[in-house]
């Protein structure tokens, strides 16, 4: 460890706060001056200064003898390295969650379960980058007594990179799927960058929980111990009984109880391995199942994430915070196992494809003739010029376009799937059906 991350991890000890925006100082924070595509920190350090802050950690050569000033050669590699050196100093169980879906709602259910027993930290909102997690880290208070941290990744190396940050020694993958392929470069790019997680963990003898019956997982896994959720027989924590119509609801059985029904807030069968994640963490770390089902039953999604609503007039699923093909595939699959007799589909397209996107988009229109709807409403450019001859398909150059239509539609008694990546904001769709 520096000379400098050794003065600042005292001045961290004393403040216990950090913060990236002058607009969010409060008295006696730690200022970091971060740079990005479009801005600079270092122009803001004495503006942190006069809002409260007890010092701005700057780069710039300029304001290396300014007073209140704490000079470092890089800023955003400061931060991570004082993240680093706290984590160090934390003696307490830390849990990194990463995959292509879920990642999310598998955190907050995770931390919902645990803070039936415990004093919880967990990722807050999207901080789940080389900046965030840093930031999820510094904010830990003094009486936590489980850490969990969401990891995100783009490319190769980020999950490595976080874990040398947060160090987990449990942890798990919610799924690999087809995301971020423009970085990955490919599927197995993306089961590389994800297995990080898992390497780590190997690599420091930490406790890997694992989906059983994700293929992918078991393979990745390999021969290293696990400890297994999910239907099949391996499991320690399993499911029976599951259905969802729309919302999901199952019943529970461990080491300690058999058959147990919880009936959730979630929609739709994809939300069972996140579940069941957390019922797995919170049954190694003796979390009653009476509480585990407490929990779960009062977890109520956000977001625009796995949401279920009646409007009045008509039901929607909303899930459009985000998407990619796996996760499209598996929304399609069970919207098409809900019995209804009206069924209508609001899709955005899909993101960050690079190459494969064209394809992609070729075969989610080519699943959709495998089940019914009475139509689909499609949004987004990669959508133009690849829509079936069928007069069940509309498409609209944007979602502004796209909510005009349904405006005037006046739709009653019809049951929505809105689904598309967040550059969409297909949730402006939602609150006129």
């Amino acid at each position: 460890m520096s000379n400098n991350i050794a003065s600042l991890y005292e001045i961290y000890l004393q403040s216990g706060k950090v913060s990236t925006d002058t607009r969010q100082i409060t008295p006696g924070s730690i200022f970091f001056a971060l740079k990005g595509e479009r801005f600079d920190g270092n122009e803001f350090a004495l503006k942190a200064l006069e809002a409260g802050a007890v010092v701005s950690v700057v780069d710039r050569e300029g304001l290396k003898e300014q007073d209140g000033c704490f000079w470092v050669p890089d800023v955003l590699k400061a931060l991570q390295d004082l993240a680093r050196h706290h984590r160090r100093k934390l003696n307490i169980p830390f849990i990194g969650i990463t995959g292509s879906n879920g990642k999310t709602t598998t955190k907050e259910l995770i931390a919902a379960v645990l803070s039936k027993k415990y004093n919880v930290w967990f990722t807050r909102g999207n901080l789940n980058n080389h900046i965030g997690v840093p930031l999820t880290l510094l904010g830990i208070p003094p009486a936590t007594q489980i850490a969990v941290i969401e990891m995100g990744a783009n490319h190769v190396g980020e999950i490595a990179e976080l874990c040398h940050i947060a160090q987990p020694d449990h942890g798990l993958i919610t799924n690999v799927g087809k995301a971020h392929l423009e970085g990955f470069g490919s599927f197995e790019g993306v089961k590389k960058g994800k297995g990080e997680l898992y390497a780590w963990l190997k690599e420091k003898g930490g406790e890997i929980f694992v989906d059983v019956n994700n293929q992918n997982l078991m393979e990745m896994v390999g021969d290293y111990p696990w400890i297994g959720y999910g239907t099949g027989g391996e499991a320690v924590v399993k499911a029976t009984g599951v259905s969802a119509e729309p919302l999901l609801k199952l019943l529970l059985t461990t080491s300690r109880v058999k058959d147990f029904p919880i009936q959730t807030c979630l929609t739709g069968l994809y939300n069972l391995g996140n579940v069941l994640a957390a019922a797995s963490v919170a049954h190694y770390f003796g979390v009653e199942e009476e509480l585990v089902k407490e929990a779960v039953e009062d977890y109520v999604p956000e977001n625009n994430r796995s949401q279920y609503f009646n409007s009045g007039k008509n039901q929607v699923l909303l899930d459009a915070y985000n998407a990619n093909p796996s996760s499209m595939l598996v929304a399609l699959q069970n919207f098409s196992t809900i019995p209804h007799d009206r069924k209508i589909l609001v899709l955005g397209s899909m993101k960050e494809l690079g190459a494969d996107s064209v394809q992609e988009h070729q075969s989610l229109l080519k699943f959709l003739d495998e089940i019914a709807f009475e139509c689909c409403y499609l949004t987004g450019a990669e959508f133009e010029g690849i829509i079936p001859d069928d007069n069940r398909f509309v498409w609209f150059k944007d979602t502004s376009e796209l909510k005009s239509f349904l405006e005037k539609k006046k739709y009653r008694d019809a049951l929505f799937l809105i689904k598309g990546s967040r550059a969409n904001r297909l949730e402006v769709v939602a609150g006129i059906l």
